[in-house]
């Protein structure tokens, strides 16, 4: 993933990994999204009342992880604020 594009298949995966993580963690949300913008990846997340907060993070970082682990080790510490959020 460094250096270059992430292909949308992998943008899908990841965008319904999140779904589950933050489904399994009990956040509602009315709309996410998982985006790129040079060297990170971007989580968006609208809150029901249609603010969009932006998580950012290293697709450097990212790179060897399983779809799944990679969801959990970017979601798991931002539940306490997601809940807040929710």
């Amino acid at each position: 993933m460094h250096n270059q594009p992430v292909d949308q298949q992998t943008l899908d995966l990841l965008h319904k990994a999140f779904e589950i993580v933050l489904d399994q963690n009990d956040i509602s949300y009315n709309k996410i999204g998982i985006a790129e913008e040079g060297e990170l990846l971007l989580f968006l997340y609208e809150t029901k009342d249609e603010k969009v907060h932006v998580f950012k993070w290293s697709k450097q970082a990212s790179i060897g992880m399983s779809i799944g682990t990679l969801a959990q080790s970017v979601l798991t510490p931002l539940i306490p604020q997601l809940r807040l959020l929710s």
